[in-house]
């Protein structure tokens, strides 16, 4: 039986416990923030936006790749401990945001939109995908991170989220990373740059 998480639901989790999925000491979630950055590819960008950033784990890497990093999130907990653990870094400003309505315009160097999608409605996630090209910029890099295999509070079976994504961005931007592993999907798109 499925019981979607939202918003309120992942407050509760982060007031409960400030790394839920152990995001700090697991092996598994470094290993896969390693493969995250390497998707990102091997170049600096001026304004990143990173999407769902829980308790700033993820958040810590990708400020060393960006010059200014916007992270956001649903649950004011969550945004709490990834200020307390970005402290100092003045490259990092956190906002309160619930997608796909609060989604920032940008234009980003680089979005980052990792194990959120399948947490979104079906009309929300529909919603999102052309918010986020359009505040991508041109010449911009955009990375999914998402798992695969099935869990009780998604709000779209993951696989179906991963394709949902994945079929909208390969419409309006090249590929240029795709790496599959047993749990989860990586992709990443360029948005060709005009004139």
């Amino acid at each position: 039986m499925r019981r979607v998480i939202d918003a309120d639901g992942f407050e509760a989790k982060f007031a409960a416990d400030p790394d839920p999925w152990n995001y700090a000491a697991s092996p598994f979630e470094a290993w896969k923030r390693d493969v995250l950055l390497k998707a990102c590819g091997d170049r600096h960008f001026g304004r990143g936006l990173e999407l769902a950033c829980a308790n700033g784990e993820t958040t810590r890497r990708l400020a060393t790749i960006c010059r200014c990093l916007l992270a956001v999130d649903a649950s004011a907990t969550a945004l709490e401990a990834a200020q307390h653990r970005n402290a100092g870094n003045a490259r990092v400003n956190f906002r309160h945001a619930l997608l796909p309505r609060d989604m920032p315009k940008g234009p980003f160097d680089l979005i980052v939109a990792s194990e959120i999608l399948y947490y979104l409605k079906p009309r929300d996630l529909a919603a999102l995908l052309p918010k986020l090209h359009a505040a991508l910029a041109p010449g911009g890099r955009i990375v999914f991170l998402h798992h695969v295999l099935d869990f009780d509070d998604a709000a779209i079976r993951p696989a179906l989220a991963v394709a949902t994504a994945d079929r909208w961005f390969a419409a309006v931007a090249p590929r240029r990373v795709a790496l599959q592993t047993a749990r989860f999907r990586v992709t990443a798109y360029e948005k060709p740059r005009q004139g």
